[in-house]
């Protein structure tokens, strides 16, 4: 495994929370702080901690990507005979208390996980002096990103839209661990705390990340350039720089901020050979093939459980009734795809497989022939592809709008576009092929404001715009 070691006593503690509110994490003592911080082994371990937690089944390991948002996106075909609990998200039943429960679990997760970070910067800042200057810098660098990220999908999840009502105060917004409950901010004020952090995260990765200096970010250094640092390996299993700048532009897209999310965007795209794209040669042999296209990502979670997942949610031996597929014919894979199996995501990631008489997803299946191969136990957090989907929507000269969006299709193995004529429709599109699995067409739909979603269940799915907007849990609506 890549990235993943023990956790440290710190992260254990920071982890436990009471059936109430993760506010209740109680801090550690002094003197055991002062023991965990006192070797830079320390620090290595307590970030490692924080990043085995957030790539845990209960957020971006299994709960968030590869379910319960893409539910809500009408990806996966529900029956009558599914699950009570999957019925009613891809229905928005918030009010059950199953699904309840589950959004409440999302909520307070992200939240310790919040509070580790910020009481990581707390160490670094009151412990740091036993790091080197780049390692200090580089894991302030990446524990700021990690926090921005979690917020920017908190307030994705749990307010509403900017287009909507970005006035909405419906999000507290912590930067240090605190027994008071925070008071709740406006959209517009966890963004600017958002971009705030990004600026700094960047400055500090831009000086200090190794990864301006590689080939390309899903290959590793040897050992003569990696020292005493084997930390700076797997940079795309990191908060590293570009991830940063990725989620600079996907923050200011959300806030409606479309000069400056083309900027960011491009600023990841000019360094594109960093994340070339994938070949077909990568997809030819069925024992070593690289679904994820692992190569492409900006940000990559390790996932220790996902083949566990995989069987869980869509192997084909599953039942119909428990599987988690497009339908029980081709038709919606179909409609998604445009009837193009050619197209690499097709291709790869869909086939009649197991006994099955229809397309079964494929993307998270192990490929065990092969263990060596860096992309097992992958969940993408961020990918170029974005970028240029970014671009492309932000960019006001039509031609190069249009440009962006071509050299997507063009790597994805599908005809190139002759006009901008419905550019905002074809990018509606990209994004129904892209990330299938990922969580982020929930994401695409609320910020567009898509009152009808077509999706495998039904093929006009009516949405209202509070089902866009997760409730808060009560636990921290009742008395603060």
């Amino acid at each position: 495994m890549k990235n993943i070691i023990t956790i440290t006593i710190l992260t254990i503690s920071l982890g436990l929370t009471s059936c109430n509110k993760w506010l209740d994490v109680k801090p550690e003592d002094k003197f055991i702080e002062e023991e965990v911080f006192k070797t830079p082994q320390g620090f290595h371990d307590a970030l490692n901690g924080i990043y085995l937690s957030i790539s845990g089944d209960n957020l971006y390991g299994r709960m968030l990507n590869l379910e319960t948002l893409d539910l809500l996106a009408q990806t996966y075909y529900i029956s009558g005979a599914h699950d009570k609990k999957r019925q009613l998200l891809n229905s928005f039943n918030y009010g059950d208390k199953d699904v309840k429960a589950q959004l409440d679990g999302i909520w307070t997760n992200l939240y310790v996980n919040i509070t580790n970070i910020n009481r990581f910067l707390e160490n670094l800042d009151t412990y740091g002096h036993v790091l080197d200057t780049q390692t200090k810098g580089l894991m302030e660098g990446e524990a700021l990103t990690a926090r921005a990220y979690l917020y920017l999908d908190i307030l994705r999840m749990f307010a509403p839209a900017f287009s909507v009502d970005k006035e909405a105060q419906t999000i507290p917004y912590y930067t240090n661990t605190t027994y008071k409950a925070a008071p709740f901010f406006k959209s517009t004020e966890v963004m600017a705390n958002i971009l705030a952090d990004l600026k700094k995260s960047s400055e500090l990765l831009l000086k200090y990340d190794p990864v301006l200096n590689m080939g390309r970010v899903d290959q590793t250094f040897g050992e003569v350039q990696l020292g005493s640092k084997p930390f700076l390996q797997f940079r795309n299993y990191h908060f590293n720089y570009f991830a940063a700048k990725g989620l600079e532009a996907r923050a200011n897209l959300w806030a409606g901020n479309k000069q400056d999310a083309l900027k960011s965007a491009e600023a990841v795209i000019a360094a594109k050979s960093k994340f070339p794209w994938i070949q077909a040669a990568d997809l030819s042999v069925l024992s070593q093939i690289n679904r994820v296209f692992s190569m492409e990502l900006l940000l990559a979670f390790e996932s220790p459980k996902l083949y566990k997942n995989y069987d869980e949610l869509f192997s084909p031996a599953l039942e119909d009734k428990n599987i988690l597929s497009a339908g029980t014919t081709n038709r919606f894979i179909n409609v998604v795809y445009e009837n193009w199996e050619n197209d690499f995501r097709y291709a790869s990631n869909w086939r009649s497989n197991g006994g099955k008489s229809y397309p079964v997803f494929l993307k998270y299946a192990d490929i065990p022939s092969d263990n060596n191969r860096n992309f097992r136990y992958t969940v993408p957090g961020m990918r170029i592809s974005e970028m240029y989907l970014i671009a492309s929507e932000c960019e006001t000269d039509q031609t190069k709008a249009l440009a962006y969006l071509n050299e997507l299709r063009k790597n994805r193995n599908c005809d190139i576009l002759a006009s901008s004529t419905g550019l905002l429709d074809n990018i509606k599109k990209e994004y129904r092929k892209e990330f299938y699995g990922e969580g982020q067409l929930w994401y695409y739909y609320k910020r567009n404001d898509n009152r009808t979603i077509n999706g495998a269940t039904t093929t006009n799915k009516a949405v209202a715009v509070e089902n866009y907007t997760f409730p808060i849990p009560q636990s921290e609506t009742d008395p603060r």
